[in-house]
């Protein structure tokens, strides 16, 4: 027999299937916590300070149904009150670490099991309270938003079995077990969706402000960082060569006669230049070096770790990879179009107290550096000191 085909049902289901999965992997990735720990941090803690608030204020409702035996219920309702601040405290450093992971899932346990002995020395509680059990799916979900969806679930999922099993084990014996699944079952099942959809509405707001964050930092024309980027980025790289005492060394790089291009052939041929001149230096970069467009037909590559003989030979590598790769024109019936760079290095040494110690004083050394290679000829490369350094005045209309 054949293989059966499937349906377009059966293909829906796999993909909404494929689409959780997805979507639970996604939101218990380290990037996508950390962000929910930004976000929601500050607001579990005040919300778990109203809370606490709250179990103090149930005081007088304990008072209402057993004005004899309510005092001597007090001290229960503190260590309520006392997990609650508990748990706030592990979350204060960092709401996932391990310690406010535990605290999320033991403080809502023990308050339930305070509760239910609460409930078995007023006289009537067990009639009155039951409702109460509803406050904890009132307040685990905004206490657990900040939490992993699956740590949530398990609250969630812990705080309505917990009751009966901690009965079976005789903690508690006053309470209809039939009602209190009438109150909690019915209720698990809408709070759970309920906190699936916060956590989705969540992870598209998630990826729509680290899509928008990485327009802010990319180049829309080659896509790679812009200069806002290196600056932030560049600037921790020294800050960790410092530390290191490991040299850095930066190169500015420029396109020669670029002018030219966009006033003999139009700026969309001088733009599909330079995204060919990216294409071309991006292809001969390293893993850990930065490389970003710094402005108009300029390029600039931190290279890590890396001293100013190193920074030559990889300079020159860029140089002839540029040389090598004619531009292909857009119209197809002219001849590819030989493009050249100038280059101009500035290096860092740690050891050197006088050296250049800031990623701006960096990148204006080798921008003068690029001035020496473009008198001297253009295509070619140049580090600071090889050459007379020249006036100092504006980059602008340089080809």
């Amino acid at each position: 027999m054949g293989q059966e085909q499937a349906t377009p049902m059966d293909r829906q289901g796999h993909g909404w299937s494929r689409a959780l999965r997805v979507l639970l992997q996604a939101v218990h990735s380290p990037e996508y916590l950390d962000a929910k720990a930004r976000d929601f941090g500050a607001f579990t803690l005040w919300a778990l300070l109203i809370t606490a608030v709250f179990v103090l204020g149930m005081i007088p409702w304990d008072y209402a149904i057993d004005a004899t035996r309510a005092w001597h219920v007090v001290w229960l309702r503190v260590m309520q009150c006392g997990a609650l601040l508990f748990w706030a405290i592990a979350s204060v450093r960092y709401v996932h670490g391990r310690a406010a992971r535990i605290a999320a899932l033991a403080a809502p346990l023990f308050i339930e099991a305070t509760f239910m002995v609460v409930l078995d020395r007023l006289d009537g509680g067990t009639s009155y309270g039951m409702g109460g059990f509803l406050y904890f799916f009132i307040f685990a979900p905004f206490l657990l938003l900040a939490q992993p969806l699956g740590l949530a679930a398990l609250v969630l999922t812990a705080i309505t079995v917990f009751p009966p099993l901690a009965a079976w084990f005789g903690l508690q014996t006053g309470l209809d077990w039939w009602i209190y699944a009438a109150y909690m079952g019915t209720g698990f099942v809408p709070v759970l969706a309920i906190r699936l959809l916060l956590e989705v509405m969540y992870w598209h707001v998630f990826r729509y402000r680290r899509e928008v964050e990485h327009q802010a930092l990319t180049d829309g024309l080659t896509r790679l960082p812009n200069r806002r980027q290196f600056l932030a980025a560049g600037m921790r790289s020294l800050d960790s060569h410092g530390e290191s005492g490991q040299p850095a060394s930066l190169l500015f790089i420029d396109i020669d006669r670029f002018k030219g291009i966009n006033d003999t052939h139009g700026h969309r041929t001088g733009d599909a230049a330079i995204c060919h001149v990216a294409h071309a230096l991006r292809a001969l970069c390293r893993e850990e070096d930065l490389m970003a467009r710094y402005g108009g037909e300029e390029f600039l590559v931190l290279l890590p770790r890396t001293g100013p003989a190193a920074a030559a030979e990889i300079a020159e590598r860029l140089r002839s990879a540029v040389v090598a790769a004619p531009f292909p024109m857009p119209d197809a019936r002219a001849s590819p179009l030989g493009l050249t760079v100038s280059i101009g290095i500035a290096s860092y040494d740690p050891h050197d107290l006088g050296d250049l110690t800031d990623i701006d004083r960096l990148i204006h050394a080798a921008d003068r550096a690029v001035y020496v290679a473009k008198r001297g000829g253009r295509n070619r490369v140049v580090s600071v000191g090889d050459g007379p350094a020249p006036d100092d005045v504006s980059a602008q209309g340089r080809s």
